[in-house]
């Protein structure tokens, strides 16, 4: 087992100095694929013979171990899997509140459901009627043909916000 893998290289990936969807969706794919090997090491600990089953134990892990915290909008940030983790894990030893929003949420369901080899997509959404800009994402899964939404945001799991614009990237 590689567990150099599961160390952060405690670099904050700034998106952009403007920040636009865009770019923050694409340092959020980038994250997902530099996280590769540390979700493999950890992915079986979630495999279940039911996959739905699978994305629920994703779900409540991340809503366990990855504390809410949203980001300002000037200082918007990817993080591999490993920073994220490690991130959670200073809060939990000295109380500062580092924790994750739904970009690092996203990052860490889309990791380890691609290492469980589950079909997995990032989901953008705008709320705002007359705005398409998306201000939230989440990873959505596709288990029986069916889409599983896995948002650690939210409360419940394979709940969606509601929306009135989308955008769907294939990861």
């Amino acid at each position: 087992m590689n567990l150099q893998a599961l160390k952060p290289n405690n670099k904050d990936i700034l998106v952009s100095r403007y920040q636009t969807a865009g770019e923050i969706a694409g340092s959020i794919v980038k994250a997902i694929e530099l996280s590769k090997p540390c979700a493999e090491i950890l992915a079986p600990s979630f495999k279940n013979k039911n996959k739905l089953t699978t994305a629920k134990l994703i779900f409540l892990f991340c809503k366990k171990a990855i504390p809410y915290k949203r980001e300002p909008a000037s200082r918007q940030t990817a993080k591999t899997l490993p920073r994220i983790l490690a991130d959670a894990n200073k809060n939990a030893i000295n109380g500062d509140i580092i924790g994750g929003d739904c970009k690092h949420y996203a990052t860490a369901t889309a990791s380890l459901c691609k290492a469980l080899k589950i079909p997995v997509k990032l989901r953008l959404i705008s709320q705002n009627f007359y705005d398409t800009t998306p201000t939230h994402i989440y990873a959505v899964a596709t288990i029986n043909g069916k889409d599983i939404v896995i948002d650690g945001v939210l409360k419940n799991f394979n709940n969606e916000a509601r929306y009135t614009h989308k955008y769907d990237i294939k990861i």
